[in-house]
């Protein structure tokens, strides 16, 4: 979209993508064009503020009361203003203007707005719980009066507010979408009742979610077994012990698994492993 219009938003068509430290490199210039001190004026921080306010679909001439302008006294936004001509007069973009230049162009242009609305007749989005200010604008303006969007998502699932994800966009979303169905997939195929109960326990607390009641043909299971450990070498510990329990009451190793959230997490147990003598197999990571 961007490169077929650019000549409207002062861009050539083979424009750039600038990466992360491209844009620091940017911004340093900036900061040194601007005369302003780079340690009481960090680019870094600067970059990561220009980050959340695309985010939030809001360009220089919208940010006069934003409370980065206020921090800032008014640095924030002569900072985005020069990022952003500089871009320019670079023929480059960063990502956050991805959606933000498609949303300037399609508010400035009925005409090539009305060509789109009518290209995309139906809208399908998924993880809508994890969409961000820009991207909900973006999707108002492309459904129209129309209005023939699809979501699916799930607000306990919502975990990147720090990225400018915004709960409120599906919490929203039959007051925006008024004549919309909601389909409820309640039915759970992958976990033991006693384990769903613990979990929806755990996150009827949360006040902001639209609600839902999980259920599963399976069995309730084993008890849920809940552990505070001090750290990850004492949960590296417990881990290795448990792993040796089940072995000794005839449990075979490729019949145990460890989950964990992320990657980081396995270093301490693969060492905790290779001390006790405990063979095991990574999957889906790196060996550390």
């Amino acid at each position: 979209l961007l490169r077929k219009h650019a000549d409207l938003i002062n861009l050539k068509s083979d424009f750039t993508i600038l990466d992360t430290d491209d844009q620091l490199r940017l911004l340093k210039q900036v900061v040194s064009y601007l005369d302003l001190d780079p340690k009481l004026y960090v680019p870094k921080n600067f970059l990561y503020m220009i980050d959340q306010v695309k985010n939030l679909g809001l360009f220089p001439e919208d940010i006069t009361n934003h409370e980065y302008e206020n921090q800032t006294k008014g640095k924030f936004g002569q900072i985005y203003k020069a990022y952003q001509k500089r871009l320019s007069n670079f023929n480059s973009v960063d990502f956050g203007d991805l959606i933000t230049l498609p949303i300037k162009l399609l508010r400035a242009n009925n005409e090539i707005l009305n060509i789109y609305q009518k290209k995309f007749k139906y809208i399908l989005v998924d993880e809508y719980q994890d969409t961000n200010g820009a991207q909900y604008i973006l999707l108002r303006l492309l459904t129209g009066d129309r209005k023939n969007i699809c979501c699916v998502g799930d607000e306990d699932q919502s975990i990147y507010g720090w990225r400018g994800a915004q709960l409120k966009n599906i919490l929203n979303f039959e007051r925006d979408f008024s004549d919309s169905n909601i389909v409820r997939l309640e039915q759970n195929y992958r976990s033991t009742g006693n384990i769903l109960e613990a979990a929806s326990s755990l996150i009827s607390e949360n006040q902001e979610r639209i609600g839902k009641k999980l259920w599963t043909t399976d069995s309730s299971g084993e008890l849920v077994k809940i552990l505070n450990l001090e750290n990850d070498e004492f949960e590296a510990l417990f881990i290795a012990s448990e792993t040796k329990n089940l072995i000794k009451n005839g449990i075979k190793l490729s019949n145990i698994a460890i989950l964990t959230r992320a990657s980081f997490q396995f270093k301490d147990i693969e060492d905790r492993f290779l001390k006790e003598g405990i063979k095991y197999k990574v999957v889906g990571g790196l060996r550390v």
